[in-house]
């Protein structure tokens, strides 16, 4: 009988010990996220660690890292039951950074240069309030119920939303925000930001800098069937290229987002498991990728920091947004 409870005992010491060698890594994916998304909240938007704790790390498994703020370091780490402490550190004009454990802490960062234009017209041709336009084709108290009805009730924050804004020919016909939150407040753009890398590349072309249907992409690519990729593809997200984009495991997507010094290199280095043109895959590995296209495209890295803004964010008077650049990766507020 004692021999029965020794091995059995054993037994579970060991598979203990593989659930937790096996899952470990998986805790980057809650210590990075928590620290990162802490990071932002309270030194880019202006928020409170417990409000971000129990308003944006409140979902499982998020909900179980341990959360803390240095505001003289300006800096959140986060951390599971004391295990896997990852750092995000803050970086005025550049938003937060999720930094590895051989970061250096004097390590120098360039800055995009901006410039802020302002203007006396009303909206949507400048900053000021709008001039009172009331539509007789629209039934307001239907609409402001179905704005409503966008929003969470008490504290379920299940529906999560921050804002509403319904715009009818230029004109804000109806607008709501969640307590806490206003037209000023900064609000994540996560996959947003594959639009304005899109329209990036818009810009470069229309330069004349690119060709939407190039190939040859990259160096690494050469000798192989990668050559074969056009920038068109890698916009569709049609390019052929292997690619994982599971949140919940240690994929190619987590791997990249939590993992990775160069977050532009995770795409590239996968090989074909399609044929291009044909073989359509969502990929956040392939927007990062695209961003070390136009990283490309300039002789040095302030150019690349500083024509987003100059020649697409500012330029059309987008004062309030940032681009989080996180080495090749962007986010934005």
């Amino acid at each position: 009988m004692k021999k029965i409870v020794k091995y059995t005992l054993l037994l579970l010491v060991l598979a203990t010990i593989y659930v937790v060698y096996t899952n470990y890594p998986r805790l980057n994916i809650i210590s990075g996220y928590s620290a990162k998304n802490m990071s932002s909240s309270v030194f880019l938007a202006g928020r409170t660690l417990e409000v971000t704790d129990k308003q944006d790390n409140n979902f499982s498994p998020i909900a179980i890292a341990e959360d803390k703020v240095d505001y003289e370091d300006k800096s959140a780490t986060a951390s599971v039951y004391g295990f896997m402490k990852r750092k995000a550190i803050y970086k005025e004009g550049l938003g937060s950074i999720l930094v590895l454990d051989d970061f250096e802490e004097d390590t120098k960062f360039l800055v995009p240069n901006r410039t802020k234009l302002t203007n006396n017209l009303p909206y949507p041709y400048g900053d000021e309030a709008q001039k009172d336009t009331i539509f007789s084709n629209i039934n307001y108290n239907e609409l402001q119920t179905a704005v409503l009805n966008a929003f969470d009730k008490n504290e379920d924050y299940i529906k999560k939303t921050r804002a509403v804004v319904v715009i009818y020919k230029d004109q804000i016909i109806e607008e709501k925000y969640a307590e806490g939150f206003d037209k000023n407040s900064k609000i994540l753009g996560w996959s947003m930001t594959k639009s304005i890398t899109s329209a990036v590349l818009g810009i470069l072309e229309k330069q004349g800098r690119i060709k939407v249907n190039q190939n040859n992409l990259f160096p690494e690519w050469e000798n192989d069937e990668r050559a074969k990729i056009t920038l068109n593809d890698l916009l569709h997200m049609n390019s052929g290229l292997e690619w994982n984009e599971d949140y919940n495991t240690m994929s190619d997507v987590t791997k990249m987002l939590f993992l990775a010094k160069d977050m532009s290199k995770s795409q590239k280095e996968k090989p074909l498991t399609g044929e291009p043109n044909n073989s359509w895959n969502y990929s956040s590995g392939t927007s990062n990728l695209l961003s070390g296209f136009i990283r490309n495209q300039f002789k040095t890295h302030q150019e690349y920091l500083d024509f987003w803004y100059a020649e697409l964010i500012d330029k059309i008077g987008m004062n309030s947004m940032l681009i989080v650049y996180v080495f090749k990766l962007i986010w934005t507020f």
